[in-house]
């Protein structure tokens, strides 16, 4: 049985010191929940435009809509280094991709959030980026979202050549939901049959959520209380506001696509390289860190990364060292995949 409880050592200091200056932003009382997402994403996007800025020199951005399930299209947007740069990637057979997939339960989470932080990853390292604006609560519910990280994997699979991709070198990541996300379609990928489908050669798992709470296999831990409940009251992310994503977002709870950590380890046989981060204070640590310890057991290649004492979200700030080590290590893995 595993043991997480070295992980579990209260707040870090640069946690301490962060919850000193901030305070959780308000919204009008008598704003919907639409529009209080709409703030939140606004105020998301303000905060890294400002702290990592939004570079235009060495970059082609496009915006595309790609078709989805139901008839529906989704906003995706494509970042490429200019071709001729001094990227030790740019060949002739094309530039690797990342795909990335916003976090935010499923709720929160726009192109513009993720704009600087995908501007970033395609100047560091070379590689084309494409970031995803999936369908969110409350309009859609699962498996909508699911669905359209398929999509536009699928586009890219049609479409990427044109675009100088370089098939054979397609990465995929994401932050919590959206590190959901990225399993989700580096499974569904691995067990194509079909040779015009690549598969994924990397996944970067975020703070991943891999099991919903109600099926949390306990079993697995020494102990029997889980990070679920030893960080039920962590800052920024709870366990009440786990539930109420989960309530807008309704899946199945035992579905794969919701809860690969129930998976069997042979269901991972011959999956890509896996880069995981961990956070301490985060209510899903555990199953985090047992879904690193299901990979293993299925022969994958795994890098992990811990956060000590800092909360789920951390990510979104981006002030912090932590913040500043996460965007380094994740760009550090991609590089090292890629080369």
């Amino acid at each position: 049985m595993a043991d997480f409880t070295r992980y579990s050592s209260g707040p870090a200091p640069e946690w301490i010191q962060f919850e000193k200056t901030w305070k959780r932003p308000a919204s009008p009382a008598a704003a919907t929940l639409e529009e209080r997402r709409d703030l939140a994403n606004a105020r998301t996007a303000k905060l890294f435009a400002d702290v990592l800025s939004r570079p235009d020199a060495g970059l082609d951005v496009a915006d595309f809509d790609i078709p989805t399930t139901n008839g529906v299209r989704i906003p995706i947007r494509l970042y490429k280094p200019h071709q001729g740069s001094s990227s030790p990637l740019d060949t002739q057979v094309g530039l690797p991709l990342y795909i990335s997939f916003h976090g935010g339960g499923y709720h929160l989470g726009s192109l513009e959030t993720e704009d600087p932080f995908c501007r970033q990853i395609a100047l560091s390292t070379g590689a084309v980026v494409l970031n995803v604006n999936y369908r969110h609560t409350p309009a859609w519910t699962f498996p909508a979202p699911v669905d359209d990280a398929w999509s536009a994997f699928s586009w890219v699979a049609a479409n990427g050549a044109l675009h100088g991709i370089d098939l054979e070198r397609i990465f995929v990541g994401g932050v919590s939901a959206g590190a959901s996300l990225a399993i989700s379609v580096a499974r569904r990928a691995l067990g194509q049959h079909d040779a015009s489908i690549p598969r994924v050669r990397g996944l970067v798992l975020g703070t991943p959520s891999t099991v919903h709470p109600d099926h949390f296999p306990v079993e697995l831990l020494q102990g029997s209380r889980s990070s679920l409940e030893t960080n039920a009251d962590a800052p920024f992310l709870n366990t009440a506001i786990i539930r109420s994503f989960l309530d807008l977002y309704k899946p199945d709870p035992t579905d794969p696509n919701v809860s690969p950590l129930l998976l069997p380890s042979t269901e991972f046989l011959g999956l890509c390289p896996v880069s995981l981060h961990i956070a301490g204070l985060d209510p899903l640590r555990d199953e985090g860190l047992l879904m690193e310890e299901k990979l293993r057991a299925a022969g994958v290649e795994t890098t992990l990364h811990v956060y000590p004492g800092v909360p789920h979200a951390f990510m979104s700030l981006p002030t912090l060292p932590s913040a500043q080590k996460w965007r380094a290590g994740m760009q550090q893995d991609l590089r090292g995949w890629m080369e």
